[in-house]
């Protein structure tokens, strides 16, 4: 009987511990570079922010920087997929077919430069590509402006 008592208070303190908790497989704050990755060089007039990456990270899932918005960044830059996708030819608006697949988004804030053919210099002037070309956005920057000041959202962001 003697043992039976020495079990239970044994396996209710053990149970009862506080149990470690494995990390998530992601990083929890926005901007903890893993270990082994230099910094990332950000331009002086676009310099991280909280407030910017929830910008971003909206309008990266929101199709409203489309022609018909029909599809959004997201569309095909999976996130399941480390932002890429599972296509030869990514779909742009009306269903028309790109000319290649939509490259992975992993590591791009250390990219030397945009577009496979590397003709970009910055990743903000990349997002022009996809949203002028008649086979992805279809669509004028002006005009993306024009509908996202009526928007009461991305004005107060």
């Amino acid at each position: 009987m003697h043992k039976i008592y020495i079990f239970t208070i044994v396996f209710l303190f053990t149970s009862c511990q506080k149990k470690e908790i494995e990390k998530p497989l992601y990083f929890p704050t926005l901007m903890e570079i893993p270990k082994g990755f230099p910094d990332i060089n950000f331009p002086i007039d676009n310099a991280f922010s909280e407030a910017r990456w929830n910008l971003g990270k909206t309008l990266f899932f929101d199709p409203i920087m489309s022609l018909d918005s029909s599809i959004s960044c997201a569309s095909c830059h999976l996130p399941e997929l480390a932002f890429s996708d599972r296509v030869a030819f990514s779909e742009g608006v009306a269903q028309r077919l790109g000319t290649r697949n939509s490259p992975t988004l992993a590591n791009v804030a250390y990219h030397p430069y945009y577009t496979r053919e590397g003709g970009i210099p910055t990743l903000e002037m990349q997002i022009l590509v996809p949203i002028q070309e008649h086979v992805e956005f279809d669509f004028n920057i002006v005009l993306i402006a024009e509908r996202l000041a009526k928007n009461a959202d991305y004005i107060a962001m």
